[in-house]
């Protein structure tokens, strides 16, 4: 039986600037409290998109003019490693709605929004006139989710920068506010000609009551190409726009290394609030790197603290993503997270709902021809 299925992330920052970071693992599980507490019952099916099983052909578009906006292409931003480049879009904005489930009772719970952009490359954000002159670009992904329920508030922030420099080459920000906070900091670059990366968060631990501080710096080496957590969600676009049938990266959570491995898989025509359209699901299953430790896969935690795989689907020819679902651990149950796309902006020309009556008009000619031959 096939389960209910869901969808898919402003402005750079300094990067002399800590920025705060949340996850968005720590508020579904939060928000599900009051379904097993009985305290809040709804139709677990109830406004939740539902998916239309139609399948649809299997020729895919493996061109990057899927990824073109207005005739301009998205930064190209290389990672090593043997890893395809990530294409970041120039300013492209998704609204998504979320919905989780616990056995048969389920609610709508928040938003979640995925911005991207591109900005110019300032070598020095202390000194005036630094990196004058360069025509080199920074690339930026930022996933917010905001959400709430009775006593619980929640605003998280993922935010990931590309720079064309060593170090860092990317850094990732976490930070959550409301009823709880906290943040968390990565970056990876080279460092004296090998690839590495540092880890921090922060903690109420050693502060004055009320506040948090910053934690000592955790800092080891990692495998070339290695890849945030936000970034593994846009190299899935990567991976359909190059006609591959599977991307295989390493990917850094805290101080951990998986191996991340993106696949496609089968094709279905689904609808949600932004349109119907024709979609592909890339599948993102962790396993542990060679020569890392033995990992636990449900011990995965990934974008919105989903455990284990991720299902994205996205649509066929742009990789745009629709809809997203995974399950989410609330103590001894499973939360359901779908996430499903409502309104966009910046999309790729080639992202466009299917125009269902035409499409029928066409297949109503067809069949008056077939008949008429």
């Amino acid at each position: 039986m096939n389960r209910p299925w869901i969808g898919y992330f402003g402005p750079a920052f300094p990067l002399n600037q800590s920025l705060p970071m949340p996850s968005l693992h720590a508020i579904l599980p939060l928000l599900a409290a009051p379904f097993l507490l009985g305290l809040f019952a709804d139709d677990a099916s109830k406004d939740v998109p539902v998916a239309n099983e139609t399948p649809v052909a299997t020729a895919r578009e493996a061109s990057l003019k899927g990824a073109m906006v207005e005739g301009t292409a998205p930064l190209s931003f290389p990672l090593g490693g043997g890893v395809p480049d990530l294409l970041i879009p120039r300013g492209e904005h998704l609204a998504f709605g979320v919905h989780v489930t616990v056995g048969p009772v389920g609610a709508t719970v928040g938003k979640v929004f995925l911005d991207t952009g591109v900005d110019a490359f300032q070598e020095s954000l202390v000194l005036l006139g630094g990196g004058g002159g360069d025509d080199r670009e920074v690339g930026w992904l930022k996933a917010k989710a905001e959400g709430g329920y009775l006593f619980y508030d929640m605003v998280s922030v993922l935010d990931s920068r590309y720079l064309p420099q060593d170090w860092p080459s990317i850094s990732y920000y976490s930070r959550q506010t409301g009823s709880e906070n906290r943040r968390r900091e990565i970056q990876i670059g080279l460092h004296e000609g090998v690839t590495h990366a540092t880890f921090r968060k922060d903690s109420s631990s050693g502060a004055p009551r009320g506040k948090r501080i910053w934690q000592p710096l955790a800092q080891r080496d990692v495998p070339e190409g290695t890849m945030d957590m936000l970034g593994a969600v846009y190299l899935a676009r990567t991976l359909l726009l190059s006609g591959e049938e599977q991307l295989v990266f390493p990917l850094i959570d805290k101080m951990d290394i998986w191996k991340m491995t993106l696949s496609l898989g089968e094709e279905r025509r689904l609808e949600v609030p932004a349109g119907t359209f024709d979609a592909v699901e890339i599948l993102l299953e962790p396993s542990t790197w060679e020569g890392e430790p033995e990992q636990e896969f449900g011990k995965f935690r990934g974008l919105f603290g989903i455990r284990g795989s991720i299902h994205l689907w996205v649509e066929r020819t742009t990789g745009v993503p629709i809809r997203i679902q995974g399950t989410i651990p609330a103590g001894p149950v499973e939360v359901e997270c779908d996430i499903y796309l409502e309104t966009h902006t910046g999309t790729p020309d080639a992202f466009q709902p299917i125009d269902l009556e035409a499409e029928a008009a066409a297949a109503a000619k067809v069949a008056v021809e077939a008949g008429e031959a």
